[in-house]
């Protein structure tokens, strides 16, 4: 059998492979192996990339089983930028799973622990992700304003990105914020 290093490189090739199913597996194995071996945050770890591969396959429930307890166990360890990013997943998670107001608690954790630790890209997803399920409850104007954070912090921008970012900025001014 192979190390639990193995499984999850292999998880990882496979993923990037969009080989969802077998990346899956690997991941599952993998975090499995490292708990076996009492290495709780690679097995955390490896819990975290089977979390992501569940949400490229919209299978929101077993994302949220994966990812469920991960922040825990890294805060434990003292791991704020895992914790940060397991909080991030867990978040998306939620929100992909129609969990509104835990995706939006969770959002916040995650945005709050990126400013923290001075990390950009992560919290900018984090800010558009809000913005999303901010929408979703009909909380408009703090929709924008988390758009616009979001927007703020993204280090390249789309096409559209940029228009919607100018847009938000000359509202801003409009408004005299």
């Amino acid at each position: 059998m192979p190390s639990p290093v193995e499984l999850k490189e292999q998880g990882l090739a496979l993923y990037r492979q969009e080989k969802y199913d077998e990346a899956a597996e690997r991941f599952a194995q993998a975090a499995d192996a490292y708990a076996a071996q009492g290495d709780a945050l690679a097995a955390a770890e490896a819990r975290n990339n089977l979390a992501v591969v569940r949400l490229a396959q919209e299978h929101w429930d077993a994302a949220l089983a994966a990812v469920t307890g991960t922040p825990q166990i890294f805060e434990a360890a003292g791991d704020r930028l895992r914790q940060a990013h397991a909080i991030a997943n867990l978040a998306n998670a939620h929100d992909r799973a129609g969990h509104l107001a835990p995706a939006a608690d969770n959002y916040e954790r995650a945005i709050e622990l990126f400013t923290e630790l001075g990390e950009t890209e992560t919290r900018a997803a984090c800010w558009k992700g809000l913005s999303g399920v901010q929408l979703k409850q009909d909380k408009k104007l703090q929709a924008l304003a988390s758009m616009q954070a979001g927007l703020k912090l993204s280090p390249k921008l789309s096409p559209r990105e940029k228009t919607l970012k100018g847009l938000l900025d000359q509202a801003s001014k409009m408004m005299g914020l």
